[in-house]
């Protein structure tokens, strides 16, 4: 058999195809090479079919010069335009040394006429995305505490820390008479009575307080919230209308948003169909790491809800491997390891992983695995985590182990 033949039984959607249809596709298939640099085809030029990536990287661009996608092996591209016009829509460039196979543009139509899983897989709809969730974009209104507790100036501070105690809260609104005037927080109490040794029952907020902070609208943007808390270190931030305070915006309501933003993005993950669907999902994690490191979270947060994405990948990819090669012959557990093991993982992290296989294991079930581990390896790559340099992968046998010898 060819290394081209090897190639696409292991490709969807020619893996699907019959003997016929893929023999069609081996005969008529050109293997095309180019160099670094070189231009494979210009937008608005008529199409030769399409392109698979064999070896190396591409990039396409639209008409603009705007950065489209970077592809590299086993992507394909080209179809937009074969499917419309038979014009490019974009421009295709080899980022490094590259090796294609050019399916001819009569060949590709006729496929999508005779074959059903061919035309499924290049006309399948796009999935319908919930509307983004972005911190960013939100009306502050949206983020706050619309009901914001608070004391005044003149009341002791054992009573500000009493309201505190009482409704697990970090921060109270000082309002004299209906106008704010400031805020207190509970860094304010220790570092400004406690450690200063002040008598907590004589003492007034009005002389341990932030008096005339810095305050939001409830018009104000997210990104607002995000800027002022990590240019001027706070935590808490009031949004008032006039002199009126209306609510209070702080780490924790930060927090609670973007774990719902988190989940979403597992949600998206959970229903992707195919690995192009997870790499838009995990396209936004430097998004969502950006907005959870802006609101100060703890670091043990910040690792856990990028890793809990990681894990619904891997979880979604199995499901897909077993879908695609049928129910594994014998039980297994897969084992992520290193960073994601230890749910430490960041916006760039390489993946560590093996098998556990059930003592039934025989050699007869050896090229099940070894397919099923190249489909959730290379899938985690392409969604960004990337090849683990030292090889500690499920795709090196060396990494699978029975359970007896545990």
């Amino acid at each position: 058999m060819s290394a081209v033949a090897e190639f696409l039984q292991t490709l969807p959607p020619y893996d699907g195809l019959p003997a016929a249809g893929l023999d069609r596709v081996l005969r008529q298939t050109r293997r095309l090479e180019f160099k670094a640099g070189d231009e494979i085809y210009r937008c608005g030029e008529p199409l030769g079919g399409l392109y698979i990536i064999h070896e190396g990287r591409v990039e396409t661009r639209d008409a603009a010069g705007s950065l489209i996608s970077r592809l590299s092996s086993r992507d394909s591209f080209g179809e937009r335009g074969l499917l419309a016009s038979g014009l490019a829509v974009t421009t295709a460039n080899a980022l490094t040394d590259v090796v294609l196979l050019l399916l001819p543009a009569d060949l590709f139509r006729s496929l999508l006429a005779d074959e059903p899983v061919f035309a499924r897989f290049f006309t399948r709809p796009a999935p319908v995305l919930a509307p983004r969730n972005e911190l960013s974009t939100r009306k502050v209104g949206d983020l706050m505490s619309a009901t914001p507790f608070y004391c005044a100036p003149q009341s002791a501070v054992r009573h500000a820390s009493e309201i505190m105690q009482e409704y697990k809260i970090s921060c109270l609104g000082v309002v004299d008479d209906g106008r704010f005037v400031g805020i207190v927080t509970l860094r304010d109490l220790v570092g400004r009575v406690l450690a200063k040794g002040l008598n907590p029952q004589a003492t007034p907020v009005s002389a341990v307080m932030t008096a005339d902070p810095v305050c939001l609208k409830a018009n104000d943007l997210g990104s607002d919230v995000l800027h002022l808390m990590l240019e001027r270190g706070i935590g808490h931030l009031p949004v008032v209308e006039g002199e009126k305070l209306v609510g209070l915006i702080t780490q924790t309501d930060l927090t609670r948003f973007m774990a719902v933003s988190s989940a979403l993005l597992t949600r998206d993950i959970a229903a992707a169909r195919s690995v192009e669907d997870l790499k838009r999902a995990t396209a936004e994690i430097p998004r969502l790491l950006v907005q959870l490191v802006a609101g100060h979270n703890a670091h043990e947060v910040v690792t856990r809800l990028i890793t809990d994405i990681a894990d619904a990948v891997t979880c979604r990819l199995i499901v897909m491997a077993e879908d695609k090669f049928g129910p594994s012959p014998v039980p297994y557990l897969w084992l992520a390891c290193g960073s994601q093991g230890r749910q430490e993982q960041t916006g760039v992290s390489d993946q560590d992983n093996c098998i556990f296989l059930d003592d039934s294991f025989t050699e007869a079930h050896r090229p099940w695995f070894e397919r099923f581990a190249c489909f959730v390896s290379s899938g985690l790559d392409a969604c960004g985590y990337v090849f683990c340099p030292g090889d500690m992968m499920a795709t090196n046998p060396r990494w699978w182990a029975l359970l007896q010898k545990f």
